[in-house]
């Protein structure tokens, strides 16, 4: 394959032409190039009859060459198609880092621009101020452009102030250099179009005011050592903030960066005129500054009057501090006004004073509400335990009379108990393959029913087909070690939730379905241990941490840095550390394929 980037290089005289072209295809030449969509224009009949005619007779070559492909054109701004197969691929546990920091911080360019200009500009604005000619007036007023982004400012800043704020960051060494740059050349240096995509500085709908490509002002703001701003930049921010609209960004930025008595500044005249967000965060700023004088009346204020996220947060807060009457008022207040994750919360107050009867109807609401952590609470898998008297087992054992544990073999799962467990394990695999069909990437919604997938704990509902593939395997791994005549052993988290749900599933059949119990176990011995379920789970499993997972109260501790996580010894449970193999337990063969 030929690869030929910026065709228009190539479509001079002495260059690619008809016959070169044919002769390639000829050896069966694949011939790929890229044209930027405004240079391809120059080559259209209407543009040639416009030009200079020796211009014209150049380019009227590279037009016949033109006329023999097929183009193929690529909008600026990614598809709605294409945005989704982004979606579904940050979902993997092993995406790729530079399409996640495109995907969050793009702005009003494309993916694609972000990604092919966005390095190079950095490159070049990080190294034209140290260079012996390079533009150091410029560089300053794209510095200026993106602290006052980082301060809060994202509507249009004119030149003029860009150019004021520019002395900030010129050093005594840069004096030479600036009387070969006017303010003009600099200006025209920092908004050139290059790369055919956008400048360092990027026009916008008014007139003579910038804004920065929005990767610079990322790339600085991430960066290990990030410059502090300069103290004109946070007074110009405030000043610049378009009449108050962008008081509370500006105030947020400024708390961000430690600046409490700016903070406090921008946000105290929207707190007056009534604006219940400033009066929360203002409630924050006011408590840092001055830790003596806790919850002011702001605070009040904002409880009584204020959104539910604001009465929630308020909550959140008071939780922190230990104050659980007070917590438990705002998350009331807020779950009053349908918000259902304050009513989890609620919930979870409840669960932690042991008011078990409390919690479940806020989990219940919550639920109802459609938070998909209560939902997931319902979800828990549990052993169904029948009746007394209804019990299907042995007749000739009673569970409750005692025996030599001399006498006592290695425990091992009887015959029909490994029956029935096996074709439960095989049922819910195939019913999850059939719901894996049909859900292929879609995220678990709270609105969701499904038999097995919806039923995992909210944390993996966003996982993409190829996750959800492998913890269908899970099962059959179980069931292979069943027909291979062991008792199944969980290597890792996903086996040790799938068999969780498979002895729930299997304790339901035994109490609910005797006759197909019988069917299934046709032919088997009764033996002493029949459908002890419960024994099962005690034995079956290292620990039974991976239901922490269902616990609205235990939220965050799947987390290996959690530090009740640490302190217990659970380890990681995310889901994409779900496959991970215990290390204690002998590994599964990586070279075996999927069942379903």
């Amino acid at each position: 394959m030929l690869w030929l980037d910026d065709l228009d290089r190539f479509l001079l005289p002495g260059g690619l032409d008809q016959g070169m072209l044919s002769a390639l295809l000829e050896q069966r030449v694949v011939v790929m190039a890229t044209m930027r969509s405004e240079v391809y224009g120059n080559y259209s009949e209407r543009a040639l009859r416009g030009m200079d005619a020796e211009v014209a007779s150049v380019r009227r070559l590279g037009s016949r060459v033109l006329n023999l492909i097929e183009p193929l054109v690529l909008d600026r701004q990614w598809s709605e198609t294409e945005m989704g197969r982004l979606r579904a691929h940050l979902a993997n546990p092993k995406f790729d880092n530079r399409l996640a920091d495109a995907a969050h911080h793009h702005g009003v360019h494309g993916i694609a621009e972000y990604l092919a200009a966005g390095p190079k500009l950095l490159e070049e604005f990080l190294t034209t101020r140290r260079q012996p000619k390079g533009h150091p007036r410029g560089a300053a007023l794209v510095q200026a452009a993106i602290d006052l982004a980082r301060a809060g400012i994202s509507t249009p800043l004119p030149a003029e102030t860009l150019l004021e704020l520019s002395t900030c960051y010129l050093s005594a060494g840069d004096a030479s250099r600036l009387q070969a740059e006017s303010p003009e050349q600099a200006l025209v240096w920092a908004t050139e179009t290059q790369f055919g995509v956008a400048g360092m500085l990027v026009a916008t709908d008014t007139t003579e005011a910038w804004r920065p490509f929005d990767y610079l002002v990322d790339a600085v703001a991430s960066a290990v050592e990030a410059t502090a701003i300069p103290d004109e930049v946070w007074e110009a921010a405030v000043t610049h903030a378009n009449g108050g609209s962008e008081l509370l960004p500006v105030g947020r930025s400024a708390f961000r960066f430690g600046r409490l008595a700016l903070a406090e500044r921008c946000f105290s005249p929207l707190a007056a005129r009534g604006n219940h967000v400033a009066m929360h965060d203002l409630g924050f700023v006011q408590r840092e500054r001055r830790p003596e004088h806790t919850w002011p009346s702001w605070y009040r204020t904002v409880s009584e009057t204020g959104t539910p996220l604001q009465a929630r947060a308020l909550g959140a807060l008071h939780e922190v501090e230990g104050r659980w009457d007070e917590a438990a008022a705002c998350y009331e207040r807020a779950a009053g006004q349908g918000d259902a994750l304050a009513m989890r919360l609620r919930g979870v107050i409840a669960q932690r004073h042991r008011q078990d009867d409390e919690a479940h109807k806020w989990y219940v609401r919550a639920a109802e509400g459609g938070d998909a952590v209560a939902i997931a609470f319902f979800n828990g898998p549990g052993i169904y335990r029948p009746e007394r008297g209804h019990e299907l087992g042995s007749e000739t054992w009673d569970p409750n009379v005692e025996w030599d544990e001399e006498d006592e073999e290695p425990w091992q799962m009887t015959a029909r108990t490994s029956r029935i467990l096996s074709c439960n394990l095989e049922i819910l695999a195939d019913m999850a393959h059939d719901e894996l069909t049909e859900l292929g990437d879609q995220p678990v919604s709270s609105n969701s029913f499904g038999i097995f997938f919806a039923l995992l704990p909210a944390s993996t509902w966003n996982q993409p087909r190829n996750w959800r593939r492998r913890v269908l395997r899970a099962l059959d791994d179980l069931n292979e070690d069943i027909t291979l005549g062991r008792s199944p052993q969980p290597r890792c988290t996903a086996e040790e939730l799938a068999l969780h749900f498979a002895l729930e599933s299997a304790s339901a059949m035994t109490c609910d379905e005797p006759d197909l119990v019988a069917e299934f176990t046709q032919g088997l011995p009764e033996q002493q241990g029949d459908y002890d379920w419960d024994v099962c789970s005690d034995l079956l499993f290292q620990d039974h941490d991976v239901l922490f997972l269902y616990d609205p109260m235990m939220q965050g501790l799947e987390h290996p840095n959690n530090p009740l996580n640490q302190r217990m010894g659970i380890g990681d449970l995310r889901p994409e550390g779900w496959f991970e193999e215990f290390c204690n337990v002998p590994p599964r063969d990586p070279s075996r394929g999927f069942t379903h």
